[in-house]
């Protein structure tokens, strides 16, 4: 049986190195060389992390990210935590379907979601234009677009169903006889939310709140279509790296420091995101 079980797990161990240890590994080795010219690159070197911390526009814009997605998470939580229960408490019929509503922009290409926000936030988008009409503005919102509004916004409607799944089956779990039981002891609504219902669903919470996290810290596309010189975020350094500058070796110095941040975020997951709620 031992054999047996050993044998199932050689495809996934192998689908494993391949598709994710490797290129992280090759990413790895290659952030320790230093491009000197166009044909000519350094021997082992850590001249690539120095050049991190030597220069502040990476780590200031890494600073920037973080604060960033930290917005994103939090909104996305604020927007997400009471559709969920809602959904998983208080609803009986068309529960399956409002699910299924929420999850469904998972099914829409990333780049058409990101259009529809410009047509939405844009100078002449939807949401200048209903404001013009009932006379709250007079000409369009400049921060709406090309802003870190516009990318915290767009993010966090990314974020959203990644943040309202674990949260919807964190909430689907909690007992009912123990709300009906803090209700009977003369708890209030507002002392069994606080006291029962929070605490239970922690897990879903910070799944989700670090799922967001991820999503926003490396994201580069976002803040590229729509948030200009002052929605920029670290994804857009890396990104150039590789596909502007053809500095391969510095882009995967940046890019293993952002694996490493993400990496610990995931063990914090593991460590906080798995325990039972527990009452305060």
């Amino acid at each position: 049986m031992k054999t047996r079980s050993l044998l199932m797990g050689i495809p996934i161990g192998i689908w494993i190195i391949v598709l994710v240890i490797g290129p992280v590994l090759i990413m790895f080795f290659m952030s320790f060389r230093v491009k000197l010219g166009p044909q000519k690159v350094s021997p082992l070197s850590l001249g690539n992390y120095l050049e991190f911390f030597a220069n502040p526009i990476y780590w200031k814009l890494l600073l920037k990210s973080f604060r960033i997605s930290l917005m994103v998470s939090l909104v996305a939580i604020v927007a997400s935590y009471p559709l969920a229960y809602f959904i998983s408490r208080k609803l009986k019929r068309f529960r399956n379907i409002l699910f299924m509503l929420i999850i469904t922009p998972l099914w829409v290409s990333y780049l058409v979601r990101i259009i529809a926000w410009r047509t939405i936030l844009g100078n002449k988008g939807l949401l200048n234009l209903i404001l013009m009409e009932i006379g709250i503005i007079n000409e369009p919102i400049k921060f709406l677009i090309y802003s870190q509004f516009a990318v915290v916004v767009t993010l966090a409607y990314i974020a959203i169903p990644f943040v309202f799944i674990p949260l919807y089956t964190a909430l689907e779990k909690i007992p009912k006889n123990l709300i009906d039981a803090s209700m009977d002891l003369g708890a209030n609504n507002f002392k069994t939310l606080f006291r029962i219902i929070l605490p239970l669903s922690s897990p879903g919470l910070v799944t989700g709140f670090m799922l967001s996290f991820i999503i926003a810290l490396g994201d580069y596309i976002i803040p590229q279509q729509i948030g200009g010189s002052g929605g920029m975020m670290y994804g857009n350094i890396v990104w150039s790296q590789f596909g502007i500058i053809s500095n391969w070796y510095l882009g995967a110095a940046l890019g293993f420091i952002l694996f490493a941040m993400a990496a610990v975020i995931i063990g914090l997951v593991r460590k906080f995101g798995s325990r039972e709620g527990v009452y305060l």
